[in-house]
């Protein structure tokens, strides 16, 4: 859960720029700017309805959701670090990152309710 709440902070950094990118780059089509903009949006709102189901209850959806984000974050990762999309630090954290919510996930046991009697 750590790792997800890491995540919901740096999207939201990430986020922030993106918007700003959306409305200050006046000069390319809107198609690209509103595609990153709701990637963007899209994937943060993905992690903080996994992280909810995580606090909330654990449900078998959530370990499955948090496997597939950390997933895509280490493609995310090696993108950077193969293409220079940032800094190689960035790259690094991320695949850091994806490897730690990974095993989490992993490790993590969904709660199963007993049958109620009665």
């Amino acid at each position: 859960m750590i790792v997800l709440v890491v995540e919901v902070v740096g999207g939201l950094a990430v986020l922030i720029p993106v918007v700003q990118g959306f409305f200050g780059a006046t000069g390319d089509p809107i198609e690209q700017r509103l595609s990153i903009f709701l990637s963007a949006l899209i994937a943060w709102v993905w992690v903080i309805i996994t992280l909810w189901g995580a606090l909330r209850s654990r449900a078998s959806w959530v370990r499955g959701s948090a496997i597939t984000i950390h997933i895509l974050l280490f493609a995310a990762g090696t993108g950077v670090l193969q293409f220079g999309l940032a800094e190689p630090l960035v790259g690094w954290m991320l695949i850091l990152l994806a490897f730690a919510g990974f095993a989490a996930a992993l490790i993590a046991r969904p709660m199963v309710r007993e049958p109620e009697e009665g």
